[in-house]
């Protein structure tokens, strides 16, 4: 309960560091970025806490972005690495230009989401697919803290596992999800399962009007389901009864976009089908 309460003080502390910034305007923050020192991510047990998926919507010319995804990823440190972040590139600033801004990061997947969502920008993040108000799921960066602090409050209703291993010299997946209700429930529930990939090396806008190489994190790809909008209907949940669902031999689609010594993730969450809120997700290195 003590390592609990430290963490929770953790995020606090950069909930009031993104307020601060909030309210000082888009003043560039000096490196060093990282203050916390996270723990190694193998000592979270995947059945054991409620985790939460951030979103971000970033484009290779916006220049607030990068400081935007530094806040993710220590936000993410700060929670112990129970917030998994997925960059989405998608509008009018993920559109490749001319060289050297000609790397195309973008996906179907992540164009339907950053329209359906109905997102008026970058940065922009989407928590959990929380439905803020009728057809609104944004948040600014400067909301992403405080709203993923709230939503690790929140009751863990799913255990989740994923296992995955590259096959076929890099070219196909095969991967069991394991789930496990933890509550009774009426509601139908989807797997939505997303392929990213770390460490592409491109170019950057970061600041005003500085231009650099840059690397990026978990880029959405390409979903193994095939469906942007609702992924894999599953059984009905029973409250302590493992499920399983497995991928074989998922040939990937975007594979002539792999970059050179980048690998894979996968991305694996258990969403309200109607609603599209997300219950539980997991991340599994490939």
């Amino acid at each position: 309960m003590k390592q609990i309460n430290k963490n929770i003080y953790r995020l606090f502390l950069v909930v009031a560091c993104a307020m601060i910034w909030c309210f000082s305007g888009c003043e560039k923050i000096e490196d060093p970025y990282y203050t916390i020192d996270p723990e190694p991510r193998d000592t979270l047990s995947a059945e054991s806490f409620k985790k939460v998926l951030l979103e971000d919507y970033t484009g290779m010319l916006c220049i607030n972005c990068p400081a935007a995804a530094r806040l993710a990823e220590e936000i993410a440190a700060a929670s112990r690495h129970r917030v998994i972040v997925m960059a989405v590139h998608a509008g009018e600033l993920a559109k490749p230009q001319n060289p050297p801004f000609d790397l195309d990061l973008r996906c179907p997947e992540g164009l339907a989401y950053f329209k359906d969502f109905n997102l008026t920008g970058n940065p922009m993040g989407v928590i959990n697919r929380i439905q803020r108000s009728s057809g609104i799921f944004q948040y600014s960066s400067s909301e992403w803290a405080k709203a993923i602090e709230a939503e690790l409050q929140t009751p863990m209703t799913f255990k989740l596992k994923v296992e995955g291993s590259l096959i076929d010299n890099g070219t196909a997946i095969n991967a069991k999800i394991t789930y496990t209700a933890t509550t009774e429930t009426a509601i139908e529930y989807n797997l939505l399962v997303f392929l990213v990939e770390d460490g592409i090396i491109g170019w950057q806008k970061d600041g005003s009007n500085i231009d650099k190489e840059y690397v990026f994190h978990n880029v959405l790809r390409e979903t193994l389901h095939g469906d942007a909008h609702y992924g894999i209907p599953i059984e009905k949940p029973v409250a302590g009864v493992e499920k399983t669902y497995q991928f074989d031999n998922y040939k990937i689609k975007s594979i002539d976009k792999k970059a050179e010594n980048s690998t894979y993730k996968l991305i694996v969450t258990i969403t309200q089908r109607d609603s599209r809120y997300i219950e539980q997700v997991e991340m599994s290195e490939l």
